[in-house]
């Protein structure tokens, strides 16, 4: 149903399913024999290798470098180099990424690498999370220092630090709040020093009663640090909803979190912030929900990055029932793989095994326009509408009625009587736009490059015919002109 009584605009209150692995505290992954490492961990272009096939390297060690909006990569266990290529990638479509393939040695992981944490001056600590190659740990996975280095040189007043977790199945947030309550608010502080924030706020929905406490308790000697209940609703967690929850603060149409004075953080990401700034631990591994009925044992598992989706599986007891959907992250914005020997990334936060009782069906009949996909939208925007103009193809009029501003939450979709395949539909369109964009961009360089080219020939071509014309002139006087033997 539709959660009118919020905070927030629109979104709906799905059944949360968070009962099958809350309970589960988190376990540590065995070393697994062999990590297939990407180097997309993040927004951005893939980091540059810098490690040879053959070579050794120890737990810690820089093995491919971040470059522009993208962040450095690190070995989560000893090992030696197999190769680096391609292995078949947990992304959607399927399709397969240039990875680092590390033979690991389990009896090798105490010599870990540290990177340099001594030095605490605000720079430096940007420089530090940098270093460890920390990205955001909530899903978009863009690069933690890259977004704290675009607030520099705004007045930030508020650091928000969001542990909505309101994707249904996942519990993973809840637990590193739980059982890293020091960490999280350790990374706050330091987080609170980066940014430059004179307080920041820790946003919690009600449904984890025990985090609540918890991070309470471990945020009461500080004063600047505050907890808020928010209430059990989808899409909380999305970060301008977020803020309007907490500061009363709408993010304008086109501008970011940092024009408003805020920076948001993920719990998760706090943690790993902690353990770079404290311990100079590189982000290596990562707490991963596994649930779903068709689970033996649903449970929170930290792996290290690039453990094969199978070896998690396994370490939850393998499967009780037939899968009918593999899907990584939640299910209202998560997308689905088909096969399970595909390695997690930075920021895989959930790995689901469905059965097919938990999957919705989706048999879709005409638009009865209710208008309940309006009413849930928490943009505010007109779906029924934006889809029937890219059923007809037209892509453009759905971009002037805000497409750019859905957040492909779902919202919309879980709540149509109609079954209509909303997101997908402004997926597609969103893809399909981007890659039009591209296309017009190269198009228009290419342009620019042939005018260049044609006005450089005929400057050159103008300069050649001034000389031509100048050497038949000097050609022309040296005749015309009376020797000095004429003249005597």
């Amino acid at each position: 149903m539709i959660f009118f009584k919020s905070l927030m605009r629109g979104g709906v209150h799905p059944d949360g399913q968070k009962q099958l692995s809350s309970n589960s505290e988190i376990v540590r992954l065995d070393p697994p024999r062999r990590l297939f490492i990407s180097l997309k961990q993040h927004i951005g272009m893939p980091a540059k290798v810098i490690v040879k096939a053959g070579e050794s390297v120890i737990a810690g060690q820089l093995i491919a470098v971040g470059h522009g909006s993208s962040a450095n990569i690190h070995a989560p266990q000893s090992g030696i180099v197999d190769k680096i290529g391609k292995h078949r990638a947990a992304i959607p479509g399927g399709g397969e990424e240039i990875m680092i393939h590390l033979l690991c040695d389990p009896q090798n992981n105490d010599s870990a690498v540290k990177i340099d944490h001594h030095k605490k001056g605000r720079e430096e600590l940007l420089n530090i999370i940098e270093a460890a190659g920390i990205v955001g740990m909530g899903g978009a996975v863009f690069p933690t220092a890259t977004k704290l280095r675009s607030g520099f040189n705004k007045k930030i007043d508020t650091l928000l630090i969001n542990g909505c977790e309101c994707e249904p199945y996942l519990t993973c947030d809840d637990q590193v709040m739980r059982q890293q309550s020091v960490q999280v608010i350790g990374g706050i502080r330091y987080l609170l020093e980066v940014t430059g924030a004179a307080k920041a706020i820790i946003g919690i929905e009600d449904n984890k009663p025990q985090a609540l406490q918890i991070l309470t308790d471990a945020a009461s000697e500080d004063d600047n640090i505050e907890v808020k209940s928010l209430p059990t609703h989808y899409p909380m967690g999305s970060a301008k909803q977020f803020i309007k929850a907490l500061c009363q603060v709408e993010v304008p149409k086109g501008k970011r979190s940092t024009d408003v004075g805020v920076v948001v953080q993920n719990v998760a990401t706090c943690a790993a912030v902690f353990n770079a700034i404290r311990f100079g631990q590189p982000q290596t591994h990562r707490v991963v929900t596994l649930s779903g009925r068709a689970l033996e044992q649903p449970m929170n598992i930290e792996a290290p990055i690039g453990s094969l989706i199978s070896e998690l599986v396994a370490r939850c007891g393998g499967l009780k029932s037939k899968v009918s959907r593999i899907v990584i992250g939640g299910p209202m914005m998560g997308h689905t793989i088909s096969n399970m020997h595909s390695p997690i990334i930075k920021g895989t936060s959930g790995i689901l095994l469905l059965e097919e009782d938990e999957i919705p069906e989706y048999n879709s009949s005409p638009c009865v326009s209710c208008g309940r996909c309006i009413a849930a939208c928490p943009m505010g925007l007109m779906p029924n509408r934006m889809a029937e103009l890219i059923e007809n193809d037209d892509l453009q009029g759905a971009s002037k009625q805000g497409l750019s501003a859905c957040l492909l939450c779902g919202s919309c979709a879980f709540i149509c009587p109609a079954s209509l395949p909303l997101t997908q539909y402004f997926t597609y369109a969103k893809d399909e736009l981007s890659l039009r964009m591209k296309m017009e961009n190269k198009a228009q360089l290419a342009r620019r490059l042939n005018q260049q080219r044609s006005e450089r020939l005929s400057v050159e071509a103008d300069k050649k015919a001034a000389a031509k014309e100048a050497k038949k002139a000097a050609k022309r006087s040296r005749k015309t002109s009376p020797s000095i033997e004429q003249e005597l």
